[in-house]
């Protein structure tokens, strides 16, 4: 057997282990279709879901391992077109489980996009996929109850569509926030519930015990499994056990029970996963994300580490490509990181944890669908080749610019390395070859593409957005030239960093700012107002600068106070330090924060979160609420909040909107102590990408109330 560099094998996603091409062009619509099972009639045994597809001129031949095998042999035929050369190709799986895990937290995907998704996993040769919707509240915080009719029909539909594609379907159950673990009915209730999704066909049911409290808090509970630090392990393992005994068993279901343990990342072993395995069935496989929630690499040894203190096989739940904790960003490259190495490891397969936004996740969807398939053989820079065209399909080239700025993994990763060294040249007087032309092609994407197919329509918010920051990259390359025009390039960098969604934010943004100031255009005013001790992050975000500037342009000194003076407001951010956090909030101080805010004496808890918009004016007269009433929206779209638990005499001005969880909480001058604010913002501060002018506002109400006394001083 031979591999040949080009052609077919380059062209098939995923891409075939063993293929020889070895003879005339043949047109396939012509040619006569064979199928028979391998093992039979003197054919060599394949592994599970195998296959060998020969396309001579004397007909198409398929053997297959099985059903499964004749399903993918069927797809490569599909996918190699009208015509082709004359070829054998022999191909198998090396993980037997394949597919994606809607788990992300943020608005679910569209009935129509789970449907299509079902089409697309057969293509990729995918065969499971998991429904595990956070927002949906009948798989998670209202599990006890069974579905309305006109949502399990939809459900129903969903699992036929999964079978007619070779699917398998698995619904996840989430019962671990509020089950009683010991409680026979929360047992009943369980079994009640499966019993439902049973009877319209669902034959996976996965438990998911993830992202919950650590411990276990119910009297009975703790009398039954014990009080010990490992307890929660021992109930979670119980109710698996209990479900396999009472459910999965009496309706003849042999496959291993599929589970999601509370201590899901990480590969060190746990007081959890001991207790955990001392009560999980032997025949179980366990969701496992890797050495942490969101990695970059997941090594053999990982794997083996991980599966050794689970003592039990393993599923990687990969949070790759999810978006849910910066929904600005698209992650659109390769799978990248993950071992070659797994042939005769525990991991029994994968499930990719998709982006909110279903159509632009399919990048990410089919180069797993490609590593799963053959880790082996499996090549980051080819399989990215080959996911962009499966993927876009016509509009490859046009969006190849786009894919390749939104590439970086993890979220972490510097992003566009070749395009940073080539501005960093710039700066140094040498200018770089190519760097126009790469702005170029991100500021024309939006124009070469055809702009009514779902994925242009999806990916059309970041489509706009490069385009504009490419766009203002540009006039700063012109302006450092010596032919550029600073104000037009303020303007078009102000135009850019308006859109929520977000292109290569720490990469152009920077450079053009450095070019601005090098050509004296942003002069860093000093007011000579009251004095600002702004505490922030050694490394501020562009957030946190554009509060800094904000404070600036209100003519106020911002700065840490000199010896003997006293700040006139201390403006508390995420990941301060919080030794100079306690030194600067002294009790006479006025304080705005939205971190560390148990420290400072102004919550009994606190939390940041997820997918925010709009928050709900709960004191329409206060001060705070700057003449707002009722639902605001302070976000351009979904972002961090922090809210807080008050501590008695804290003034709710406003709250979330669906937990009603306090996020502007207003503390009155008392004992010796000036007034503080805990405030809503979260890690990206004020950045001009995601507050609205109406969140701006708020803002302004804060800062005005607190500077109120110190103004009044300075006018008396």
């Amino acid at each position: 057997m031979q591999t040949p560099s080009g052609g077919t094998a380059d062209s098939l996603l995923p891409r075939p282990r063993l293929i020889t091409v070895d003879g005339p062009v043949v047109r396939l619509a012509e040619q006569p279709l064979s199928v028979e099972r391998s093992g039979r009639s003197g054919h060599t045994d394949l592994p599970p879901e195998g296959y060998a597809l020969v396309v001579s001129p004397d007909g198409v031949r398929i053997v297959a391992a099985d059903e499964a095998g004749e399903r993918h042999a069927r797809v490569t035929l599909a996918e190699l077109g009208e015509s082709v050369e004359a070829l054998t190709i022999i191909d198998w799986p090396t993980l037997p489980r394949r597919g994606v895990i809607e788990g992300f937290y943020g608005d679910p995907w569209t009935h129509e996009q789970r449907i299509d998704l079902m089409a697309f996993s057969e293509r990729m040769k995918l065969n499971s996929y998991v429904y595990a919707p956070k927002d949906d509240p009948f798989h998670r915080l209202r599990w006890r109850e069974p579905y309305p009719p006109d949502e399990l029909n939809r459900l129903a539909e969903l699992v036929r569509a999964a079978a007619r594609h070779g699917v398998d379907f698995v619904y996840a159950l989430h019962p671990a926030v509020t089950m009683r673990f010991s409680d026979p009915a929360d047992h009943a209730a369980l079994l009640a519930k499966a019993e439902q999704l049973w009877s319209i066909g669902i034959r996976s049911i996965a438990l998911l015990f993830d992202d919950v409290e650590p411990e276990l808090s119910h009297p009975p509970d703790l009398a039954h499994f014990g009080d010990d630090a490992g307890s929660l392990g021992a109930a979670h393992g119980a109710t698996c056990a209990m479900f396999q005994r009472e459910f999965l068993e009496p309706h003849g279901v042999t496959d291993p029970v599929l589970m999601v343990p509370m201590d899901y990342a990480g590969i060190d072993p746990s007081l959890y996963r001991d207790r955990l395995r001392e009560t999980l069935p032997e025949n179980t496989l366990v969701w496992w994300t890797g050495h942490d929630i969101v990695v970059g690499e997941v090594t053999r040894d990982h794997i083996d580490a991980a599966a050794a203190s689970y003592g039990r096989p393993l599923l990687l739940w990969d949070n790759y490509p999810v978006n849910d904790f910066d929904r600005t960003r698209l992650f659109l490259g390769p799978l990248q990181g993950r071992t070659t190495d797994v042939v005769g490891s525990a991991l029994r397969g994968i499930s990719v944890n998709p982006m909110v936004e279903y159509e632009p996740s399919k990048f990410a969807i089919a180069s797993a669908a490609e590593w799963a398939w053959n880790p082996e053989s499996f090549d980051e820079a080819s399989s990215a080749e080959r996911a962009l065209h499966a993927v876009a399909g016509a509009d490859a080239e046009a969006l190849r610019p786009l894919v390749a700025a939104l590439s970086a993994w993890p979220p972490s990763a510097p992003q566009a390395p070749r395009l940073t060294e080539q501005l960093h040249a710039e700066l140094e007087d040498t200018p770089a070859i190519g760097l126009v032309d790469t702005l170029d092609a991100l500021a024309a994407a939006p124009r070469r593409v055809d702009a009514t197919t779902p994925l242009a329509r999806a990916l059309d918010p970041w489509l706009r957005s490069g385009a504009s920051i490419a766009e203002a990259a540009r006039a700063a390359v012109r302006l450092l030239r010596g032919s550029g025009d600073a104000e037009r390039v303020a303007a078009l960098l102000r135009d850019a960093e308006e859109h929520y969604a977000g292109v290569l934010r720490p990469v152009l943004p920077p450079f053009i700012r450095e070019t601005l100031r090098r050509a004296g255009a942003l002069p860093e005013a000093e007011g000579d107002g009251p004095l600002v001790h702004v505490l922030y992050r050694p490394q501020p975000r562009p957030g946190e600068l554009a509060l800094l500037d904000a404070l600036r342009a209100r003519g106020l000194r911002v700065g840490a106070a000199a010896a003997g003076e006293t700040p006139d407001l201390v403006v508390v951010m995420r990941d301060s330090d919080r030794d100079q956090v306690l030194a600067a909030a002294t009790p006479g101080v006025p304080v705005l924060a939205w971190a560390h805010l148990r420290e400072l004496g102004m919550a009994t808890g606190d939390a940041e979160l997820v997918t925010q918009e709009t928050v709900e004016v709960v004191a329409a007269d206060d001060p705070l609420a700057a003449g707002s009433t009722g639902r605001v929206r302070v976000y351009r779209g979904p972002g961090f909040m922090t809210s807080s638990v008050p501590l008695p005499g804290g003034v709710v001005v406003a709250r979330t909107v669906a937990e009603q969880r306090p996020v502007i909480v207003r503390y009155p001058a008392a004992d010796g102590r000036a007034e503080r604010v805990a405030f809503f913002l979260a890690g990206d501060a004020l950045s001009p990408w995601l507050v609205t002018p109406e969140g701006a506002r708020l803002l302004d109400a804060a800062l005005d109330h607190l500077l109120a006394p110190a103004l009044a001083r300075t006018t008396a």
